[in-house]
């Protein structure tokens, strides 16, 4: 972008587009053999190929290419990581994509060595759309399809899940750890800010929790659907003449003992 503005930076901030997904998109309907699907793993595909790569919060195609892609990243990498001591980590969605633009093959992964057949790629793809369309199928009967409300995004207290009357669950917000609004179900974009180094400085920034740490009071969490909002508050630089503007609620003036 050229001659960005603070209002240019709220909406990247608030960006929902799926990157990643705009080079794995290609490659999953590629590879996916749709004669070996079953009809709920085909209604889901037919809903997939028309999504649009935004995370946003009601997108369902955000849903079934995340199910979809970590079903695939289980079936090709598990089965010989799970055999190292400790367990090792299975690569990152964008080292897999990355691999498999270069060898289908994925450096020999893609075939599982718990069967008696040799996997390719075509297969473990339609395999995992297959494996998914079933957790797909139980979250829609559940209401839950939306991406939204399937990752359930959740502020916790500091306590975590013991002090769930303090939490903020539900939260409409999409996005995923490699979008830039990198929103997961508890952790994301806890501060944004924006500030245009003019003469007078211009700044916003907004956080998702509230000014007060007391549960009893209003702004416990008055900062929240601000954020979830994709909304900013403007930050005052404050200046020594500005000391008596009404904008000061109070004063604190400290004595020595």
């Amino acid at each position: 972008m050229n001659r960005i503005t603070t209002r240019d930076m709220m909406k990247l901030q608030d960006n929902y587009f799926n990157v990643m997904a705009e080079d794995m998109k290609p490659m999953l309907l590629k590879y996916v053999n749709e004669s070996a699907l079953n009809t709920t793993a085909k209604k889901y595909l037919n809903e997939f190929k028309n999504w649009d790569l935004n995370a946003e919060p009601e997108s369902v195609g955000q849903t079934i290419y995340q199910i979809w892609v970590d079903s695939l990243q289980k079936g090709i990498w598990y089965d010989e990581l799970s055999k190292a001591g400790p367990v090792a980590p299975i690569p990152e969605e964008q080292t897999t994509m990355e691999l498999l633009r270069k060898d289908s093959t994925l450096l020999g992964f893609v075939d599982d060595i718990n069967t008696a057949g040799v996997e390719t790629i075509h297969d473990q793809v339609t395999i995992a759309l297959n494996k998914t369309s079933e957790t797909l199928e139980k979250a829609e009967k559940g209401g839950r399809l939306q991406w939204t409300k399937f990752k359930d995004v959740t502020i916790y207290h500091l306590l975590g899940k013991t002090l769930m009357a303090f939490a903020r669950p539900g939260l409409n917000v999409g996005g995923w750890n490699n979008i830039i609004n990198a929103v997961t179900k508890s952790h994301g974009p806890s501060w944004r800010m924006i500030v245009q180094m003019t003469k007078e400085t211009e700044a916003y920034g907004v956080y998702p929790g509230g000014q007060s740490g007391n549960p009893g009071s209003k702004f416990y969490d008055n900062a929240v659907d601000t954020w979830v909002a994709g909304k900013y508050y403007p930050l005052w630089m404050m200046k020594k003449e500005e000391e008596k503007d009404n904008r000061v609620k109070w004063i604190m003036k400290f004595d020595k003992i």
